[in-house]
């Protein structure tokens, strides 16, 4: 499960002006875990709960979800599709480019789990839960793009 995190360059562009894009210096860590049921691309994950040992709980991902104890533990957003048994990639930090993100959130807004499955909401400070993430552009249509925090 776990990536190497070392950086390797600094340059953001090549000799030719091409952009490397987020992936190259690792300033994105993905991680791959099993669904526990139906995940959209880009939607929020948490650790779930709801598994009988460890090793599951630690394995398997569902969509997150504030109002279940089960799904309260943010992992990160889904960087493709996935049904109940499938391997996921998780992005688990760093930019995250199309994230699920409640509809009134704006560039640099800290963000949190919601009470809508999948969907991450700006931050308030009654919430009981961490701050997951931050966006870095304003939504368009419940998407934004996100610098996740890793959580674990």
């Amino acid at each position: 499960m776990a990536t190497s995190t070392t950086l390797q360059y600094l340059d953001h562009q090549n000799k030719d002006g091409e952009t490397y894009g987020i992936t190259a210096s690792n300033r994105r860590q993905v991680e791959s875990y099993i669904a526990g049921g139906t995940i959209a691309a880009n939607d929020l994950v948490a650790f779930d709960f709801s598994k009988s040992t460890d090793a599951e709980i630690a394995l398997t991902v569902v969509k997150a979800d504030s109002a279940s104890a089960n799904s309260i533990a943010v992992v990160g957003f889904a960087l493709g599709g996935a049904s109940a048994g499938d391997k996921v990639d998780i992005t688990v930090a760093g930019i995250h480019e199309s994230a699920n993100v409640a509809g009134a959130v704006v560039k640099g807004d800290r963000l949190s789990i919601s009470a809508v499955a999948g969907q991450a909401d700006t931050y308030v400070n009654s919430d009981s839960v961490p701050i997951i993430g931050y966006a870095v552009e304003d939504d368009t249509g419940n998407v934004a793009g996100v610098m996740v925090i890793k959580q674990f």
